[in-house]
């Protein structure tokens, strides 16, 4: 009677203390889910001041194309009135040279006259008096065409060299806004993949955030129902003792086989429970192990940087750059009806199977530097009009590029005049 008391008391002693220490357990696991919500929410933020600052870089990437086709819109006017100018010019060149022609001939009839006083022989050689007034008035009226003719030449060459200086500075001012338009459109789409690459990566950090804080809950929920069953056992293993006390000598003779059953039962359920437990975990690390592997980069190199291509390539670039010649400048073109800068290098590469980034300024940052006298043919040479990398051409040796400007694409001289002020350097992105 007892022992058997004894017994109950210790079952509910034990069933009183599991919940306490069960919950002791989950409040640690708890804390740990607490604290991998407040990492998620975290990187939320981070992560939604940065969409935020990306939707702004698209909005002045949008006002950057419209101010493109505006400025393209302008390109195209400037040009226009520059072939008019052009035909201006042609035009006033053929008038000197028919007022050239009529001075020469007028030089030719006075040789005719033997001497250098045919004016004053034509007044002296008068019949009369009204004869002499007339003669006089029309040796002025020749004598002041003449002169006329002579005033309107030089006329017409101040024309003329106003309105080449007019062609000029069009033709400057027009380069200048290109250039500032392609270092802006390089520089926000910079800051815009840069701003993405992070994003990406928040983004990575808190799907493993959330991944961990699941692998919490599981193993809490996991914790919860090993608890109840633990519960469960003790309940049943102490349900005997009730009928026991009832009858003295039925329970004292059968107690030993009694609580020899109950032992057994506890122990082969706390077994059952712990095996249970023991491959529920084994198959959670194996899940999180295929998990890991599943997720693992593989080693393939998508650098254009490293590209070897065959003694061919040079050949299959070269081929499609010069395919190119005469074709328009677009800005944000990349072909192959019209090309801006970048948009041309990336195009003629491809050929060869060599993949570029889009700007100037990506790409020379992937480009190796090399020196002047390293350069060859197939280098990417570049310039800088102030404000970061604004322009790439290809190099083609003698101190010559051919690349995607405002007039086109051409041929130029990187070595004097124009571009050698803007030259920066030269880098390798193929070893051709």
């Amino acid at each position: 009677m007892k022992k058997n008391a004894l017994i109950a008391v210790s079952l509910a002693t034990v069933m009183t203390l599991t919940p306490v220490f069960t919950t002791n357990v989950f409040a640690d696991v708890n804390t740990d889910i607490q604290k991998q919500d407040k990492k998620i929410n975290d990187l939320k933020s981070k992560k939604g001041d940065l969409e935020s600052q990306l939707s702004k870089l698209v909005a002045d990437m949008e006002s950057a194309k419209k101010n493109a086709k505006k400025l393209q819109a302008e390109f195209d006017n400037t040009g226009k009135e520059l072939k008019k100018l052009n035909s201006d010019i042609k035009e006033i060149n053929e008038r000197i040279k028919e007022r050239e022609e009529v001075l020469k001939e007028r030089a030719r009839a006075m040789q005719k006259t033997s001497n250098s006083n045919a004016y004053l022989d034509v007044i002296l050689g008068s019949e009369n008096f009204s004869d002499l007034v007339n003669r006089v008035s029309a040796v002025n009226q020749l004598v002041d065409s003449d002169k006329s003719i002579l005033d309107d030449q030089k006329n017409d060459e101040e024309a003329l060299k106003t309105k080449q200086n007019d062609v000029k500075k069009k033709q400057e001012a027009q380069r200048v806004a290109i250039h500032k338009f392609e270092a802006e459109q390089n520089k926000i789409e910079s800051q815009k993949a840069e701003k993405e690459a992070v994003v990406a990566q928040l983004a990575a950090d808190q799907a493993s955030a959330e991944k961990d804080k699941a692998s919490l809950v599981s193993e809490r929920d996991k914790q919860a129902a090993a608890a109840k069953e633990r519960a469960r056992l003790l309940a049943a293993a102490a349900a005997p003792t009730a009928g026991v006390e009832e009858n003295n000598s039925s329970s004292e003779a059968a107690s030993p086989a009694a609580s020899s059953a109950t032992s057994e039962r506890t122990s082969s359920a706390s077994t059952a429970n712990a095996s249970s437990n023991n491959s529920a975990s084994s198959a959670s690390s194996n899940q999180n192990s295929n998990a890991g592997n599943a997720s693992s980069p593989s080693n393939s190199n998508n650098s254009s940087s490293n590209v070897q291509p065959s003694g061919s390539g040079y050949s299959a670039m070269i081929s499609a750059a010069r395919a190119q010649l005469g074709k328009p400048y677009s800005l944000g073109a990349t072909g192959p009806s019209a090309f801006d800068c970048s948009g041309f290098t990336s195009y003629a590469f491809r050929a060869a199977g060599i993949s570029l980034p889009r700007t100037s300024g990506g790409q020379y940052a992937a480009a190796q530097k090399v020196s002047a006298s390293q350069a060859k043919p197939g280098d990417l040479v570049f310039f800088n009009y102030g404000s970061g990398i604004a322009h790439v051409g290809i190099y083609v040796g003698g101190g010559q590029m051919i690349n995607a400007q405002n007039d086109g694409v051409k041929y130029d001289n990187i070595s004097s005049g124009y571009w050698a002020k803007y030259l920066v350097g030269y880098g390798r992105v193929a070893n051709f």
